[in-house]
């Protein structure tokens, strides 16, 4: 029974992700895009302001991310 019940579960599963790919469009991956990224792309609603200095909390978050002991 529970044989008949796990191939049941991974055929429904199997068809779930059949189903999806079919119906989810995935747009390709850029290639041109070969390193991390410099900022946002044109456009964007967010902007990167390096004239403004980073808040207190936002070094400090930037050290915890990077591991880097506090100056």
């Amino acid at each position: 029974m529970r044989l008949a019940l796990a191939r049941y579960l991974r055929s429904f599963v199997s068809s779930f992700i059949a189903f999806g790919q079919i119906w989810v469009y995935i747009p390709p991956v850029d290639e041109r895009r070969t390193g991390p990224a410099e900022g946002p792309p044109p456009g964007h609603p967010e902007r990167l302001c390096p004239e403004i200095p980073l808040s207190p909390a936002e070094l400090a978050w930037g050290r915890q991310l990077l591991g880097t002991p506090e100056p």
